[in-house]
């Protein structure tokens, strides 16, 4: 019994502290408020646009509590004494716009010029629109649908325009060797989920000493990624060096990224003994007799890179016997009888 009725005279104690403090804080108060001034006015008229009565009477109340030598301090501040935050034109609408609110947010870590999380990427395939070939055949759209006329053009169309491209006849382009190396699905990984797309490298060829190698990449499907690497081929068509029209001109080496080839001609009817992706690339070039190796990474996007990229690199034969000082007729492999 002690117990409780010592804690209800501390709970009326405390009462009684709160209602004698808010007695002499009152007229402390009243007394403080402000008179009736034009300028007064003035600031009253500017708040009620941006506060409610109720808080209003609360702000003319904090407002009273300030003493005068602070606020004389504040004056003597300027500018720089100004609160970031408050209104300083009564002109200017804050209701629509603060200009001080529209800078942008620094996030801890955060370089110079980077936002604080990436870009979303559009999932929307952005060649969609611009959609020209197909592998068969359509019949003719409308004309005065974009949509038709890009989507539905023919094979002939296509090959008329890639010979207006690169001067090539059209039967020629028509004609051509053209298979896919490499066709995968790949996935970009985001915070948002993955985007996949379609990866496909294409080789086109002649069989007589042309070569051309494409890649191509959509979203919308491995058709329309296939389509576009084997019409990429095609326009980067590039004449091919051989010796005797069957093998290249001699042995060589090539480091290409993390693969390493070592490749050297052969005699007639050896034959293509190399990797496989190598076989359709020289049967595109009109390679008939070749050996070679593939050393390290076996990547068939590097192989197919690095070798093609040999072949352009190879020297001619008068180019070797100018370097070694010998006649063209001792490089050819060519005997005569007396």
């Amino acid at each position: 019994m002690m117990i409780k009725s010592s804690g209800m005279i501390k709970s009326v104690s405390s009462q009684a502290f709160v209602i004698r403090r808010l007695i002499h804080a009152t007229p402390s108060l009243l007394k403080g408020t402000p008179k009736a001034t034009p300028k007064l006015d003035t600031h009253l008229k500017f708040l009620k646009h941006y506060y409610s009565p109720e808080l209003l009477q609360s702000i003319q109340i904090a407002e009273t509590l300030v003493e005068p030598q602070d606020y004389l301090d504040l004056q003597k501040k300027g500018d720089s004494g100004r609160s970031t935050v408050a209104p300083k034109d009564s002109t200017f609408d804050y209701s629509t716009k603060d200009a001080e609110w529209e800078e942008p947010i620094l996030y801890p870590n955060q370089g110079l010029g980077r936002v604080p999380y990436p870009p979303i990427p559009q999932v929307r395939s952005p060649d969609r629109d611009d959609l020209r070939i197909r592998f068969a055949d359509a019949p003719r759209g409308d004309s005065n649908s974009a949509h038709n006329v890009t989507a539905t053009k023919t094979t002939y169309q296509i090959a008329k325009e890639l010979s207006q491209l690169t001067g090539l006849d059209e039967s020629y382009i028509r004609n051509l060797y053209i298979r896919p190396l490499v066709m995968k699905r790949v996935s970009l990984k985001t915070a948002k989920g993955n985007i996949p797309n379609f990866f496909v490298m294409s080789v086109a060829g002649d069989k007589n000493g042309m070569l051309g190698l494409g890649i191509g990449k959509s979203r919308d499907g491995i058709r329309t990624a296939a389509t576009k690497a084997h019409w990429s081929a095609v326009k980067n068509l590039a004449p091919i060096k051989r010796y005797d029209n069957r093998t290249i001109l001699q042995s060589f080496e090539k480091k290409y990224h993390a693969s390493k080839l070592k490749f050297s001609p052969a005699p007639i009817g050896f034959g293509l003994r190399c990797n496989s992706n190598v076989f359709e690339i020289c049967q595109a070039a009109g390679i008939k007799d070749i050996r070679g190796k593939i050393f390290k990474s076996r990547n068939p996007v590097l192989v197919a890179k690095g070798f093609v990229e040999a072949l352009k690199e190879q020297k001619t034969i008068e180019e070797l016997a100018l370097n070694r000082g010998k006649k063209v007729v001792e490089l050819r492999k060519v005997y005569y009888s007396q």
